[in-house]
């Protein structure tokens, strides 16, 4: 018998968008599904669209909350899901029919807590699809700490392991582990933290997500002093919990450096120099180049 799977959908001003993720998700091969809706204070019509999927399809189910952030949307639907596994889809994006059955179906064969899919990006702007998986499919397994380990190269290669979305989870892993609330790195804050817990993971090298690029309401698309602020902190955070377990291998603190430096040249572009946070990314960087 298959196992109930929750779908966690938080949703802020994508009256646009949000029929065509719904109905991805509506038609969705794998039928034992429960869809959390979170209305994350959203002032547009976000709601009425909510309301016709609930009214026509069980399986979905409406909430609605002050506005917190995409975080605390997430912790919201994790906290009321059912399933034995979660997976997350932003409301201004959508999945392919098998998107939830090819992953379901990885995780037994391969009795795994965690299955990593891969994606499309869809540019809004430009109205084309940017494709990036050329190569044939295939899967890979990872014991215990041997994803830690390989983490660092595979962020390299796409964005697959550092997003949350796109990704099945076993609903037990989140037990003591949430989404920071108000941080704008909430993925990278996260995903490690599940990673190191699960005792098996898995990745499938087929695009089962699109992910739609390119909206200017996006405030990834804009480089803010915030946002410096946080991904600094979440590096640091990450590379202090290596260190302190053992982790911490050469390509983790290429990585680590790599992060550091990108925040830097993108403050620089940003023309934030006159910031306290480019003064601490230059600091860092001086005290690596020093020694």
């Amino acid at each position: 018998m298959s196992e109930l799977v929750s779908i966690i959908v938080p949703i802020y001003n994508v009256e646009n968008y949000l029929r065509m993720c719904l109905d991805s998700i509506e038609h969705q091969s794998y039928s034992n599904i429960e869809v959390l809706l979170i209305n994350d204070g959203s002032p547009d019509s976000s709601e009425d669209i909510c309301q016709e999927y609930v009214a026509r399809d069980s399986r979905f189910h409406y909430f609605e909350k002050e506005n917190g952030g995409l975080s605390d949307a997430r912790n919201y639907g994790i906290e009321r899901s059912n399933g034995k596994y979660l997976t997350f889809i932003d409301s201004d994006d959508w999945v392919e029919p098998t998107y939830i059955d090819d992953m379901y179906q990885a995780a037994l064969k391969n009795d795994s807590e965690i299955v990593v899919s891969n994606y499309t990006q869809f540019d809004v702007k430009e109205n084309h699809y940017l494709v990036h998986v050329w190569d044939d499919y295939y899967e890979e397994t990872y014991e215990g700490k041997e994803l830690i380990n390989r983490l660092p190269l595979l962020e390299r290669r796409d964005y697959s392991f550092i997003t949350s979305w796109g990704i099945l989870f076993s609903r037990s892993l989140f037990d003591n582990i949430q989404f920071p609330k108000g941080k704008l790195t909430e993925d990278s804050r996260t995903n490690y933290k599940l990673f190191a817990k699960s005792y098996r993971s898995a990745y499938i090298n087929k695009p089962l997500y699109v992910y739609r690029i390119g909206r200017e309401s996006s405030i990834m698309n804009t480089v803010t002093e915030k946002l410096l602020i946080d991904k600094l902190e979440c590096v640091l955070e990450r590379l202090a919990i290596y260190t302190i377990k053992g982790w911490n291998s050469f390509d983790e603190k290429e990585n680590t450096l790599g992060y550091i430096r990108q925040g830097w040249e993108a403050a620089k572009e940003a023309g934030l120099q006159d910031t306290e946070i480019f003064r601490r990314y230059t600091e860092i960087l001086e005290l690596i180049d020093n020694n």
